[in-house]
């Protein structure tokens, strides 16, 4: 079976947006542990503290750009 370019954007894109969530979880579990499980479990709060914290902005980026691949993935497989 043959393997085309949507899928393998599509996964990228979705592997991109759980890591950079899961590592702005972990530098907010660094500085509380209260917001750095509402990042992982709560929907959005990752903007929240994104936006309070200059690393997170970069971390923010790639979750961006996940977010884009991710698009472009499904424009692809249609």
């Amino acid at each position: 079976m043959h393997l085309s370019a949507g899928p393998v954007v599509l996964m990228l894109g979705l592997f991109l947006v759980i890591a950079s969530q899961i590592v702005i979880a972990f530098h907010a579990l660094v500085v509380s542990p209260l917001q750095g499980l509402a990042c992982l479990f709560v929907p959005l709060y990752v903007f929240i503290y994104a936006r309070k914290h200059k690393t997170g902005i970069w971390f923010m980026r790639a979750w961006y750009a996940g977010i884009a691949l991710w698009v472009v993935g499904g424009v692809l497989s249609s």
